[in-house]
């Protein structure tokens, strides 16, 4: 079995910035579901920089390898730091582009019944009834596209 913390590219990848996307495709936004541990939870598509990467192209790598889709109109929508670990987060929403929603990246090599990933397009009117980790993010959903409705 593979080692569920090993990374192909873990020898060019910055450990303490990540990047996420709020993918939206009409009225629903696009969330990786987990199942580890006996926990349920969903979590915005994303992942750390690799050395000579800028946040967008980051932002676009993980949702292709992750999603298997383009995306296009990015922006930022808000950032999460943690200052006492030194961990950067930056969220950007975005719209679907193109591509067929499928599984991809080290997520389809790690899925398993005990380390479920899944990829899918949540409506906004089931989020609020969803885990979604980090909270800040869930709230920052709710708040601004349940909400009010943003839209592009």
């Amino acid at each position: 079995m593979s080692n569920p913390d090993f990374h192909l590219d873990q020898n060019i990848r910055i450990d303490n910035q990540r990047c996420a996307g709020i993918v939206l495709n009409g009225e629903s936004v696009l969330f990786m579901y987990r199942k580890k541990n006996d926990r349920e939870f969903y979590v915005i598509p994303g992942g750390h920089m690799q050395e000579n990467e800028d946040p967008i192209e980051t932002l676009k790598r993980e949702v292709m390898e992750e999603a298997s889709i383009t995306v296009k109109n990015v922006k930022l929508a808000f950032e999460f730091k943690d200052y006492l670990k030194e961990n950067f987060d930056y969220y950007y929403l975005c719209e679907y582009q193109d591509g067929t929603l499928q599984l991809g990246g080290e997520e389809s090599q790690k899925n398993s019944p005990e380390n479920v990933y899944e990829i899918k397009w949540v409506k906004f009117s089931d989020i609020s009834e969803l885990n979604i980790l980090p909270k800040a993010a869930k709230e920052w959903i709710q708040e601004t596209l349940v909400e009010k409705k943003l839209k592009f």
